[in-house]
């Protein structure tokens, strides 16, 4: 066999692998806070053509999620006519999701596997520019990196838009670098469509008009764009025709993008994406409830999401990604172009992220890991004269990866690395889609009947209502507006007095202003489920249980006892 047939074998196996652990994490994780709008929003639109729900989010990801759904099932979409007249999105959703005639996991199952699919393509992709700028190998760590990577994992098993965009503004990136090397019309075409893809799908993603200009700027100046940015021939190319030339380019690259926002909304013209644009830029600027190191914002933190990224990738990768800056001038070097195309857009990403006030996971910039995979994997050009020198440098990294990694399935969402002692350790650091989006809610009923615990208290931050899921609880504050009624059952006086707190609702990150639990936050838990709920023994702690009862009343809300 020869070895190009053995890595593509290779290849085809971590394509596998990163599948499979996809289909782990949908089994094992309950719907996540923002999963049941995305379905029933995708879902709206192809059954109405109405986009009213969640227009802060373009249609075209939600409505390729919903598709199989709506092709396979047909279920009828019937909301109730004032949640639906006053766009009450979230509460139509959970109508949608929860009182229709197919399980809420089956209807989720169908989106989170398309999804699923269109990670695995992001992760080919990925493997394929590694192997056009540095052949085979180069190819192997690329798709090594990308099927262990935990977030990419996570979020692309889940019905959210994170993935899609992070896979149509890679496209466009890579599309760009093939254009630039050969200019072809079929090309220039193909890159305004996948432009205009990354536009209906995540308005974040306007952030890829700042970086075609960039690159395409600085092209000019670097010469890395050979005689021609236009697919002219005998065209004569000094500095004056190449800014003609490219920004002739630019144009026609905005105008192919332009021509694609209509289509997923059903060629209703530019209307829709544009209100949608100015409510993501409003909300954008309100900011959201945020933690960070004990400390809550709505404003955010210029470092938000550098630190993310280094507490939230694997050791192994980031060292990796640094030799591959440090050994720049080794092997095949990092040329100004590879350089242009591969770190302007993080560049851009993380500088553009410092202004953001929606500082709520490290999903937001998820677009930049494919990137820096594919840098990375020129390390596999090195040819040092100790051959075990190249293995050490990438196979113990690469190993630290993916034991990091595997270790932590099916729980991906709540990946933390060693330099903060793990998962376990995650909620001193980050909230939200970091760590607790409300995933483990099976993990709670799992545990209840193996400690045969009829009935718990239960503070709960999501989505999905708990007794969905056949959880029978009492009910206690921690977060609102409740997409689903507290439960009116009562732990009995005789009964253990287990308390199962989302770690978002322990951090008091949830309820503006109100600090609930304080105390709670000085006791240990007795167990943790899925890193995400602690659960904890209050039955003989008379303290514990009097200041649950002060939690109802901060509450405003009848004591528990």
């Amino acid at each position: 066999m020869s070895i190009k047939k053995a890595h593509g074998i290779i290849i085809v196996l971590l394509l596998l692998l990163f599948f499979a652990q996809g289909i782990w994490f949908i089994r094992a994780n309950a719907p996540t806070y923002d999963e049941a709008l995305h379905l029933a929003a995708g879902y709206s639109y192809l059954a109405t053509r109405d986009f009213r729900l969640e227009p802060q989010n373009p249609p075209l990801v939600k409505e390729l999620l919903a598709l199989p759904l709506f092709l396979v099932h047909r279920l009828p979409f019937d909301p109730d006519p004032k949640r639906w007249h006053d766009g009450d999105d979230f509460y139509v959703a959970q109508d949608f999701l929860y009182r229709s005639a197919l399980h809420a996991d089956q209807m989720l199952l169908l989106g989170r596997g398309l999804n699923l699919f269109l990670g695995t393509l992001l992760v080919a992709l990925v493997g394929w520019w590694a192997y056009r700028l540095w052949g085979n190998y180069a190819a192997l760590l690329a798709v090594a990196l990308a099927c262990f990577e935990p977030n990419l994992v996570a979020h692309c098993s889940l019905v959210t838009t994170d993935a899609g965009a992070t896979l149509f503004i890679f496209l466009t990136v890579y599309l760009l670098w093939e254009y630039v090397r050969f200019p072809r019309w079929w090309l220039l075409a193909a890159l305004g469509i996948a432009v205009g893809m990354a536009l209906v799908s995540k308005f974040s993603t306007v952030l890829l008009i700042p970086i075609i200009g960039l690159i395409v700027t600085v092209s000019l100046f670097i010469d890395c764009a050979g005689s021609t940015l236009l697919p002219l021939k005998n065209r004569p190319n000094p500095k004056r025709y190449k800014v003609l030339e490219a920004t002739v380019l630019l144009v026609v690259i905005f105008l192919f993008a332009v021509a694609i926002i209509p289509v997923p909304y059903f060629f209703q013209g530019f209307e829709p994406w544009l209100f949608g644009l100015e409510r993501f830029v409003t909300l954008a600027h309100e900011g959201q409830r945020a933690f960070l190191l004990g400390q809550i914002s709505y404003h955010g933190w210029w470092s938000y999401f550098v630190f993310a990224f280094l507490v939230k990738t694997p050791i192994g990768t980031l060292l990796l990604i640094s030799a591959a800056f440090l050994l720049y001038r080794f092997g095949k070097p990092l040329g100004r172009r590879e350089a242009l195309f591969l770190l302007l857009p993080v560049a851009v990403f993380f500088v553009a992220m410092t202004q953001s006030k929606v500082n709520i996971g490290l999903r937001h910039i998820l677009p930049v890991y494919p990137l820096l995979f594919v840098l990375a994997a020129r390390l596999a050009t090195l040819e040092p004269q100790r051959r075990w020198f190249k293995y050490l440098l990438i196979g113990a990294p690469l190993a630290l990866t993916a034991i990091s990694s595997l270790r932590i399935a099916p729980h991906q969402i709540a990946y933390f690395n060693e330099i903060v002692g793990g998962p376990d350790n995650g909620y001193h650091y980050l909230s939200d889609s970091n760590l607790d989006w409300g995933q483990d809610l099976k993990g709670v009923k799992a545990y209840m009947e193996k400690e045969k615990l009829p009935i718990i208290y239960l503070s709960y931050f999501g989505t999905a209502p708990p007794s969905y899921y056949k959880i029978r609880y009492q009910y206690v504050p921690g977060s609102w507006p409740l997409w689903w009624p507290p439960s009116p059952d009562r732990v009995p006086a005789t009964a253990r007095k287990i308390l199962a707190i989302s770690v978002r609702n322990l951090q008091d990150a949830s309820i503006p202003h109100i600090p609930l639990f304080g105390w709670l936050r000085l006791r240990h838990p007795i167990a943790k489920i899925g890193y995400s709920i602690f659960v904890y023994d209050l039955t003989n702690d008379v303290e514990g249980l009097t200041k649950l009862d002060e939690t109802y009343v901060k509450a405003g809300i009848k004591p528990a006892l």
